[in-house]
Order: C-alpha cells, then structure tokens, then sequence
C-alpha cells in the first residue's frame, strides 16, 4: 500500500514538472514571437523611407546607396530578410542590383563566413542566404556541401542554393549529378530548382534527353516542356518508343505540344498505341488545333475499344467545327441500334441541351444552329430553320 501510494506521489510530481517545464517553453516561444513583432516593427518604421527609396530606384540607371546609419545585428537580419523577399520577386537587373546592394551592405561577406562555421545550423543558414543572393562565389564550396549531406529535406535546401549561384550549365550539371546519385526519385524538384537558375537550361535538357541514364531522360522532358522550341520535338521523336512507360508519355505530350505540325503518319500511330493514355493526349491535342485535314484520324477513334478514348474522340469531334460534327453524327448513325451508336448519341444531344443553355453566347449559339441542324438533317431527315439572334 505504502509502495503503491509513493509511486503515485512521484508520478504526479514527473507530470508536474513536465508540465511547468511546458508552460515555461511556451511562454518562452511566446515572448520570443512578442519581442521579434516589436523589432520588426521598429525595423519598419525605421527603414520605411529607405525601402521606398530602394524599390523606386530599380530601374534607375544609378547603383543603389546604402542606408545613412550603421545597422545593429537584428536589423542586418530583419534586412536580410526584406532583401531576400525582394530578390524572389525581381529578376534581371532590377535584381543584379539588389545583389550589389547585399554586396555594399556586407550581407555577403557576413554569409560567407558564416558558411564556414563548424555548426551545421549555421552553415545551413549561411547557404540559404547566399543562395538568395545570388553569390557565384559560393557554389565550389555548396557542391562541396550537397556531396556530404545526408539524404533529408536540408538537402534540397543545399541544391536550390547551388542552383540559385550557378553561373553555368557545368555547375547545374554537377548539382544533377550529386543528387541523383542519391537515387532518390526527385525528377520534378529538381527541374524546379534548375529554374531558379540564371542560366538557360534549354541546352542542358535537349542533351539530358539523348541520354543513356533514365533519370536524365526523365528530367530533360520535364524540364523541356516549359519550351515551345519546335526542335525539342525531333530530339524526342525518337523517345515515344522507350522501353520505360511514364518516357513514353513525357516523350509523346512534349511532342504533340512543341511540333507546329503533325504529320498524319505519327498521328496515325499514335491513336492506335497501345497505352491509353498516348491515346488520349494524342486526341486532346488534335482537338485543341482544331484543324479539319484530322477529322478523319480522330473519326477512327470512335470505334476505340475503351469508352473512355470514344467519349475523348466525340467531345473532340464536336470542337473541330462543322466537318467534325458531321463525321460524329455520321458514325453515330451508322452504328445506330447498338451501345456504342446509343453511347455517340446520346453524347450528341448532351451537347445539344447544354448549348441551349448558352445561347446568350454568340459563338455558342454558332454551334448550336450548327450541331442542330447536322443532327436533324443526318439522325430525323430534316433541314429546320434555327435561331439566329
């Protein structure tokens, strides 16, 4: 009994410490965010006229002065961060000269030798800064840094820094490097990071694509399909036919968006390829050029075996204009009586109701007239007078 009771005393006092030892961190954390809300204010009412001053002379053709006052260490960092926000915003020279400011300032030397503190928490910081800034300087030691990072978020950290510095295509070819060599799957994060970059990586993708490596592959066409280049369709023409499924795909959507003319050929064999969803994007493409020489191509779809790649080659029809409509409603009729005829169908006249709908629209009611004149003269035999204001 005895026992049992002191165990219970001493539980209560752990829970009690636990909990002061709580309140005092929170309250801790609490006068912290007090204390940072009432220096950033005083940083604001402070240097309120110098920012003015420095956001209405960027595009000036003079160098941007520094403030007339020695700044204590909390108002370097309230600036640092003020600058850095800025640096995301602006690009080009407006930004060329926010990173002369940070120069004069002595933000990048400060951040430099930060960056050779033993702390990691400090080197850390210091990469994130300098990457803000834009500091060529730095990317020999970044690198240095990705190679013996561990693999986890910080990392990524690191490698945005680097690619924020980087000044050539060789110092983003060798962040690529060091992080796929980590094998971790990060294909859209880095082409994220490659385009914070400086330099155009136009050239570093067309070449990642021709490469042997998957995982270069995989990135080129990320990374090309921000380019309307039509060259970028031939370095990838010959991709639509990898081994690997998801290059197919990649390979076929930055083909069909970077080619300003698709040979019937292609079109051809890509509508009847194997995967769906090549399929599908091929007929999507088609119906957003809406050019009729393809009606024809995208008529042969409606007789897909997926229902799915049906319903995309009807709605795509129904955009290509009147020779579109005329070849859904023709096939429809033909195949009359069975699901399919009665699927086709039934796709028709639900664009006919939600035209009706939209006939305040005159390009809608266009259409309107249009389906519904094709449908009556094909499906009931009848030519009838429609709206027409």
């Amino acid at each position: 009994m005895y026992t049992n009771l002191h165990t219970a005393i001493q539980a209560l006092y752990i829970i009690l410490a636990f909990n002061l030892v709580c309140v005092a961190v929170i309250y801790a954390i609490k006068l912290r965010s007090i204390r940072r809300r009432k220096l950033n204010d005083r940083f604001k009412t402070k240097f309120k006229d110098y920012l003015t001053y420095v956001q209405a002379n960027l595009d000036g053709m003079e160098p941007l002065r520094v403030p007339p006052w020695m700044m204590d260490p909390v108002e370097r960092e309230a600036m640092q961060e003020k600058l850095n926000d800025m640096m995301e915003i602006f690009s080009g020279e407006q930004r060329h000269k926010l990173v002369q400011l940070c120069v004069d300032l002595g933000l990048v030397q400060h951040h430099l030798a930060r960056f050779n503190s033993r702390t990691y928490r400090v080197k850390l910081d210091a990469a994130y800064h300098l990457g803000c800034m834009r500091v060529k300087e730095a990317v020999p030691a970044l690198l240095d840094m990705l190679k013996e990072h561990p693999l986890n978020s910080a990392l990524f950290v690191v490698a945005r820094a680097v690619a924020k510095c980087a000044r050539s295509q060789q110092e983003l070819e060798a962040m690529v490097q060091i992080l796929l060599q980590h094998n971790k799957n990060c294909y859209e994060l880095i082409v994220d990071m490659i385009a914070d970059s400086e330099v155009d990586a136009g050239s570093l993708y067309t070449g990642y694509v021709t490469h042997k490596n998957p995982a270069y592959v995989r990135i080129g066409l990320i990374g090309l399909h921000v380019y309307t280049d039509p060259a970028a369709a031939s370095a990838v023409y010959r991709l639509m036919d990898a081994e690997q499924e998801d290059i197919q795909i990649k390979a076929v959507d930055l083909y069909l968006k970077s080619s300003r003319l698709l040979p019937r050929n292609v079109v051809s064999k890509l509508l009847s390829h194997p995967n769906l969803d090549i399929r599908r994007l091929t007929i999507e493409t088609l119906a957003n050029i809406k050019n009729p020489a393809y009606v024809e191509l995208m008529e042969t779809s409606l007789g897909d075996t997926d229902q799915r790649i049906v319903y995309a080659s009807g709605r795509g029809l129904l955009r290509m204009g009147e020779e579109g409509m005329v070849a859904l409603c023709e096939r429809a009729a033909a195949v009359q009586g069975t699901d399919r005829g009665q699927f086709m169908q039934q796709l028709i006249e639900d664009e006919i109701k939600q035209l009706s709908m939209q006939l305040h629209n005159w390009e809608k009611l266009t259409q309107y007239n249009l389906l519904m004149y094709t449908y009556d003269k094909i499906f009931r035999k009848s030519t009838r007078i429609y709206r027409v204001v």
